[in-house]
């Protein structure tokens, strides 16, 4: 299984930083959780967006699927493109649908994707990877996702607080991908130490700190209890 972190900034893309999207690859099984803005741009610098197996959003904030109308431009304009599966909150098509044609029904997102509403433990394998979805705990409806082959166990918190789905997400993970989006205890994001606490009782093996609040420093915010990577635009990270 490998990993790639296409953006990680929060609350808005800069020059190089798109805000939150990784690709989680396995032979020709190519996963993108979250679409952020500029994400789009950036997964062109290492794969086609055709080659893509499906796209998975934790929740509707732009700073995790702005770049939903960038995928939408790309199938509705591109010859033959492939109707890429997309999971995403209840109600995402509806919302991207009035963005694009503004009517309230999903004809037309529903004409170029392959659409899926997430709910609390949803299940969906592709190719040799499995992802298992859990509700996590945020200011709008979000979700957390935990995706596993034969050997390896990665999970990813989306934005949330500290809450028991989350622990049970991270449960003896090879890679935990966790949000530090904010410096005091908030219900709807979690501090680098919470993070980290959150690891240690689910017995993560790895921790990669991400979607960090801007007041954090990168450089030192490090926590020293659990092997611990700062994410960056273009960081890769590959199961042994």
């Amino acid at each position: 299984m490998e990993l790639l972190v296409l953006g990680c900034v929060t609350p808005y893309p800069r020059p190089g930083q798109p805000c939150s999207g990784y690709l989680v690859s396995e032979g020709d099984t190519h996963i993108v959780l979250d679409c952020g803005s500029g994400t789009f741009a950036a997964l062109q610098e290492h794969l086609s967006p055709a080659q893509v197996t499906a796209l998975w959003i934790s929740h509707l904030h732009p700073d995790h699927s702005a770049d939903l109308l960038a995928w939408s431009n790309w199938a509705l304009n591109t010859p033959h493109a492939p109707r890429i599966q997309v999971y995403g909150p209840p109600g995402w098509a509806q919302r991207l649908n009035h963005m694009l044609s503004g009517t309230p029904d999903t004809t037309l997102v529903d004409s170029i994707f392959d659409t899926h509403e997430l709910h609390d433990h949803h299940t969906t394998t592709h190719g040799n990877l499995t992802l298992t979805t859990r509700a996590v705990q945020h200011s709008i409806p979000a979700y957390g996702v935990r995706i596993h082959n034969a050997t390896t166990h990665l999970a990813y918190s989306g934005d949330t607080g500290p809450c028991d789905a989350l622990i049970d997400l991270a449960q003896h993970t090879d890679f935990f991908i966790c949000e530090a989006g904010t410096t005091t205890p908030s219900p709807h994001h979690t501090t680098p130490d919470q993070a980290t606490h959150t690891a240690l009782t689910a017995g993560a093996h790895h921790l990669l700190l991400t979607h960090l609040a801007p007041t954090l420093n990168p450089t030192t915010t490090q926590p020293t209890a659990i092997p611990t990577t700062i994410a960056s635009a273009g960081w890769r990270w590959t199961s042994p």
